[in-house]
């Protein structure tokens, strides 16, 4: 009796533990989002204050701009009136005027000259005064386009971090709603991946479990690309096995899929894996169905979203056109 108590008591653990580990991606993926949310939080507000400011420049400038154009109303204005001045005096003949002065009164000379420079020198001053405003307000005009141009640089660059936090807001979101609805369905996984045998011979579930995956085949992504592949979520440096026997072709990494590698099957299809932490053996290695490859992790793009390893299946084989890896990864891993 105490036997199938005891079995019925383990088969209860693991069912109420099972929830539990699957998890961990998903508070995962519950905290990026909440940090991409408050980073685009915060990046709105510099947004906001980047427009501000940029209006305020640009109220600065409309003003200066009217002002330089007054100083030179006024600059235009003085100078035709000087002009105007000068004319006449040189229609009326330079020297017949001042023999006109001359021949006044002797006492009256003086006055009269003092009056003809007065005229003469306040019209020069009104040219000075409209010159020097001229030219304060169009050095203030230089150094507040170059405070618009920096205002703008800044406003292009808070809204560009707006938008790529955006696009990675609704990737943190639409990662967290499969993961919810992964956990709902809860899978029976093994502890140690089984090789099921089927025609192109034997396969075996790609990473160790806990783990979870949703059909993603097409969603879109960041950039106009859509998703290529599945992604089988689970904790950090859980290990990753090979699909099926053949050889690790190539390992290289690059900006999306950061630490990757190519496993070129017997059955001539070419298997990639993105997103790991590090290898577990090197490149041209022979290895079988369910051997230890390497680690998960979230290198690339992933460091955006919990830890998987992002699996795609090429069945013409390197550079072959993908096809949707759901199917396989369900007929090894369940």
């Amino acid at each position: 009796m105490r036997r199938p108590l005891l079995g019925l008591a383990l088969c209860l653990l693991m069912l109420v533990a099972m929830p539990v580990a699957s998890a961990g991606p998903l508070n995962d993926a519950r905290k990026q989002a909440r940090t991409l949310k408050s980073q685009l939080q915060a990046a709105t507000s510099k947004l906001e204050a980047a427009e501000a400011a940029l209006y305020k420049t640009e109220e600065q400038l409309a003003f200066d701009r009217r002002q330089v154009q007054t100083a030179r109303r006024r600059l235009i204005t003085a100078r035709a009136v000087l002009a105007g001045q000068v004319a006449a005096m040189y229609r009326s003949g330079g020297l017949a005027m001042a023999d006109a002065i001359l021949q006044q009164n002797p006492e009256l000379v003086p006055g009269r000259i003092e009056l003809a420079t007065i005229l003469v020198s306040r019209q020069a001053e009104t040219i000075d005064d409209a010159q020097v405003a001229g030219d304060a307000y169009t050095a203030a005009l230089g150094r507040v386009a170059a405070g618009r141009r920096k205002a703008e640089a800044l406003r292009d660059e808070a809204n560009r971090a707006v938008q790529a936090l955006t696009s990675r807001l609704r990737e943190a979101e639409a990662l967290q709603a499969r993961l919810a609805k992964s956990q709902a369905r809860p899978r029976a996984v093994s502890a140690k991946p089984v090789a099921v045998s089927g025609g192109g011979g034997g396969v075996a579930c790609l990473m160790e479990p806990p783990y979870s995956y949703v059909d993603t085949w097409g969603a879109p992504r960041s950039g106009g690309r859509t998703h290529q592949g599945t992604d089988v979520m689970a904790p950090y440096g859980a290990e990753v096995y090979a699909y099926t026997d053949g050889v690790i072709s190539r390992e290289s990494t690059n900006a999306y899929g950061g630490v990757t590698l190519y496993l070129q099957g017997d059955n001539g299809v070419e298997y990639y894996y993105a997103h790991l932490a590090r290898y577990a053996v090197p490149a041209g290695t022979r290895v079988g169905a369910g051997q230890l490859i390497a680690y998960n992790g979230q290198s690339g793009n992933a460091r955006y979203t919990a830890p998987h390893v992002h699996f795609e299946v090429h069945p013409g084989g390197p550079g072959s056109t993908p096809v949707n890896p759901y199917p396989s990864v369900q007929r090894a891993c369940g």
